[in-house]
């Protein structure tokens, strides 16, 4: 029989030593869980409590006081953020930024999350793993991420990071069938048939399946599941993590300004590649950008290795010409020598500095019962699982939330299966008789039988007594009470919290306040997910530049848009020619952070904020779109197309209303207008009438004057003549002659 590999041996030590040391703990996790799911009674307890005609009664507390907390912290999505470490990769970052959203989606990431979270609350950790499917998106490859259960998961007991990222081993080990084994590693069927049943995994569970990682095709060469059922067997599939170190070379382009780091195959690609050295009567210039490389070739090949600058005689413009040439109108001072090199011979003259370097990378090793399946390094300098620690104690096995409150739901489960039983007992009354007073079975049957309104018994002997049952203390209720407060208030979430309107006050802010106030509990719980969120984001960047490599077109889905936004990612870029002169949103190269935004995943009072952000648009700081992003509105880009085109119509509406106004002012205008110039006629008609009877009275007065003066001069005629026939009257009255 052939040994056992290395690598498989110490498999087994490992899992011997950590399956030692975390005993106690996976014991505590497994009892928790099944305290959380109700089972909250032991065999004894039960027997005894039914010994005492008393039910085992289950008040489970614990169980929604968990699903609260995993909602709360689970209410968004969590948001990323990516920060590029240069300037230069800022695009590039927030391409990976949406990559990030885009691997949460199509994982429907918030589901494993929860049962992370879970897992965190009831056994004391949860676990997050990334890794890469090639075969997913038609051989291109995706990342995927599984919550796997801690129980599956051995962790080296002297690691005191709260992610683990300290530990010399991690090691996720699952019994699995033979036949889903084959299934999923088909490649390896003949190993796997060959493999021994062996018993290293120290707690069973009910996890089935391959293990993260390498996945393969998800049908083997024949369509359809090796082995049968009648002779499958349960392996066990251990997948070793292991921090190694991986020498790369760091090169620095003082030319162009450029670091990478690059392993020994990339290096001998990047040695290769063309540079171009230019000598003018200034002295030597060295180009290593891939444009200007290529523009100087294509001079080369144009005019030669050594060209100057002449003037057109026919435009007056400056042009290149081969310099060997020196025609007459070569401009002085110009000639330059080109001389093409590569990046090898800057490398050798010490012009570009290349230093040796080790990074981190996570090896990973498989292996099924005693047999080894294959080893891989993964381009990830963090431990794919990601731990979520609860009540970190530098130590990798906490304490669960369920453990520190189990007592309390104890006491009530005895508590309400007393009152209970109590309640049933005075439902039954219990009769003390003397001896020999009366039929007992006689009695009994008088008692229970409806309507019977006498029963006869010896007074000699003695008369029955009624004996109720003693009240319980007023004391055992308040103490039920203050004991679900208390796990309540260890757990951090309130009655309010849970929907319970009794414990809400009276008015509307102080209900928000108090709800703010009982999630600040749930907001330390926050900063343990969100660091392990964080160590999440800066495995999957590592994926994400390690297979991310082809040109790939990803769909966004944004809150609040009705239609996903395109991003795409390694896009080539081309010159003139076609020739790829480079790659827009380039994952593969740069140095980048990826954090959780705070706070990103907790709820917030959607009223509150709504009202918030309203004040923020009366006051013109923020505009329509933005203040409808904080509200439920599932279509806001339908909503802001379909007011834009309402708006449009208005402002066409009040255009033709101002229209019609300015017509209704030209029509008045016109009828004022109309009557000015009626009047205008008559007073014209009056003005001629006028004029004619002041003609006329005009000639009337000159003839009524003219007659006047007539009359007047006749007047005075006749006045003459009478004053003169009056002298002559009088003259011969007195005599004269």
């Amino acid at each position: 029989m052939a040994e056992k590999s290395r690598e498989v041996k110490i498999t087994e030590d490992l899992l011997q030593e950590y399956s030692g040391a975390r005993a106690e703990w996976a014991e505590q996790a497994v009892e928790d869980n099944e305290f959380r799911n109700g089972k909250q009674w032991t065999e004894e307890q039960i027997k005894k409590l039914r010994a005492r005609a008393q039910e085992p009664l289950v008040v489970n507390v614990i169980y929604p006081a968990v699903e609260q907390a995993k909602a709360l912290l689970t209410t968004q999505k969590p948001r990323f953020q990516c920060i590029a470490r240069e300037d230069s990769d800022t695009g590039t970052a927030r391409a990976i930024s949406d990559l990030m959203s885009y691997v949460w989606d199509i994982n429907s990431a918030n589901i494993p999350l929860k049962q992370a979270i879970d897992d965190y609350y009831v056994k004391g950790m949860g676990v997050l793993c990334a890794y890469f499917d090639p075969m997913e998106d038609f051989g291109k490859g995706e990342i995927k991420l599984e919550c796997v259960d801690p129980l599956d998961v051995y962790i080296d007991p002297s690691s005191k990071d709260p992610f683990c990222q300290d530990a010399n081993h991690i090691i996720i080990g699952k019994r699995v069938m033979e036949s889903q084994l084959i299934h999923d590693y088909p490649e390896y069927e003949d190993i796997i048939k060959e493999s021994k049943e062996s018993n290293m995994l120290s707690i069973p569970n009910s996890s089935r399946g391959k293990l993260l990682g390498e996945a393969v095709l998800p049908y083997d060469n024949r369509g359809r599941l090796s082995g049968s059922i009648e002779t499958d067997r349960e392996l066990e599939l251990c997948q070793r993590y292991t921090k190694v170190k991986i020498e790369y070379l760091r090169i620095y382009d003082p030319f162009s300004f450029e670091e990478k780091i690059m392993d020994s195959k990339q290096f001998d690609e990047y040695k290769e590649e063309e540079a171009i050295m230019l000598n003018d009567k200034d002295g030597r210039k060295i180009l290593t950008e891939i444009n200007e490389v290529r523009k100087w070739m294509g001079i080369l090949n144009e005019h030669g290795n050594l060209i100057s600058m002449a003037m057109d005689p026919e435009t007056g413009q400056q042009m290149l010409v081969p310099g060997a040439s020196l025609e007459a109108n070569s401009l002085a001072g110009t000639t330059v020598e080109i001389t093409p090199i590569t990046k090898g011979n800057l490398i050798n003259d010490k012009e570009i500095a290349v230093t040796q370097t080790l990074l981190t990378h996570i090896r990973c090793f498989v292996s099924v019962g005693d047999k080894e399946l294959y080893t891989v390094i993964k381009p990830i300098e963090h431990y794919p699982c990601v731990i979520f620690m609860n009540g970190h104690n530098r130590n990798p096995f906490p304490m669960s939330d369920v453990r520190h409150v189990k007592n309390l739901q104890q006491y009530i489960n005895k508590v309400r299966s007393l009152i209970v039983a109590h309640a049933s007992s005075s439902t039954n009354v219990k009769l003390l008789i003397p001896r020999g007073s009366m039929n007992k079975q006689k009695l009994e049957e008088e008692w229970g039988r409806a309507g019977t309104a006498v029963i006869e018994f010896d007074p000699e002997l003695g008369q029955p007594i009624v004996a109720g049952p003693v009240p319980l203390p007023n004391e055992l209720y308040k103490n039920e009470a203050d004991a679900k407060a208390d796990i309540e208030k260890i757990l951090g979430i309130y009655a309010l919290m849970q929907g319970d309107q009794s414990a809400a006050p009276q008015t509307y802010k102080g209900t928000v306040a108090l709800d703010e106030f009982g999630q600040r509990r749930i907001r330390s719980k926050k900063d343990d997910i969100e660091g392990a969120l964080n160590m999440l984001g800066k495995v999957v960047v590592n994926y994400i530049q390690g297979y991310y490599t082809d040109e790939k077109i990803i769909r966004i889905l944004r809150p609040n848009r009705k239609d996903p936004d395109k991003q795409q990612i390694n896009m080539p870029l081309t010159d003139i020619s076609g020739s790829i002169v480079g790659k827009v949103n380039d994952v593969t190269v740069g140095r980048y952070d990826l954090l959780v935004v705070s706070g990103s995943t907790l709820p917030s009072n959607r009223w509150a904020r709504f009202e918030y952000y309203k004040e923020l648009y009366q006051l013109g700081v923020i505009d329509q779109v933005e203040l409808l992003s904080q509200t439920d509105v599932a279509d806001m880009e339908g909503v802001m197309a379909r007011k834009g085109e309402l708006q449009q119509a208005m402002g066409q509406i009040q255009s033709q209303e101002e229209k019609i106004k300015q017509l209704e002012g030209d029509l008045q205008t016109a009828q004022r207008e109309s009557v000015h110039d009626r009047k205008r006629i008559e007073v014209k008609e009056f003005e001629v009438k006028l004029a004619k009877a002041e003609a006329k009275a005009e000639m009337a007065t000159q003839l009524y004057q003219s007659r006047l003066s007539d009359e007047m001069r006749n007047i005075r005629e006749d006045a003459k003549r009478i004053e003169k026939e009056d002298i002559k009257s009088s003259n011969k009255i007195v005599g004269i002659k």
